[in-house]
């Protein structure tokens, strides 16, 4: 897992992974308010979501993780905590959904790592990162648009 700032994300490649450079690269040349929501596809079977949706209590998500993917998450507009655990600590699977590549898991609230997502902020999510997505800061749900590149492995 990691997590950067997309106003500095070359002071930081240095320190990502050589394969990954190139599309937190593309991420900051996107011109992303003029984004539409929905699916867009990007080359050799990696594509991005643009989502637009609202966030929620933390206890009212649950925890995903990804195989076949590396999601690079960042905010467009308003923030979100996304809780973080290791995949090895998240417990049973609640819910399969591998035809899409994701699994969901319901472990403790209070065992998460919390990551505070502003505009700006982006994050990277290996197969081995549980990750509690769209958790309202403060409890409150609230209007948050977001991109999430989906980066095949």
């Amino acid at each position: 897992m990691y997590v950067g700032n997309i106003s500095q994300w070359q002071k930081e490649a240095a320190y990502l992974p050589t394969q990954l450079v190139p599309w937190i690269e593309k991420l900051a040349s996107l011109d992303i308010q003029k984004l539409t929501p929905g699916r867009h596809e990007l080359e050799d079977g990696n594509y991005m979501n643009v989502d637009v949706t609202e966030t929620a209590p933390a206890n009212q998500r649950n925890m995903e993780a990804h195989r076949s993917y590396i999601d690079i998450q960042m905010v467009i507009e308003g923030s979100e905590i996304i809780g973080y655990q290791p995949v090895c600590q998240a417990g049973d699977i609640v819910e399969d959904r591998s035809a899409s590549d994701a699994w969901f898991y319901q472990p403790p609230v209070s065992a998460d790592t919390k990551i505070h997502m502003g505009t700006g902020t982006f994050a990277i999510f290996t197969p081995a990162d549980g990750h509690r997505c769209l958790c309202a800061p403060d409890g409150m749900s609230r209007p948050i648009r977001k991109i999430i590149m989906k980066i095949k492995i």
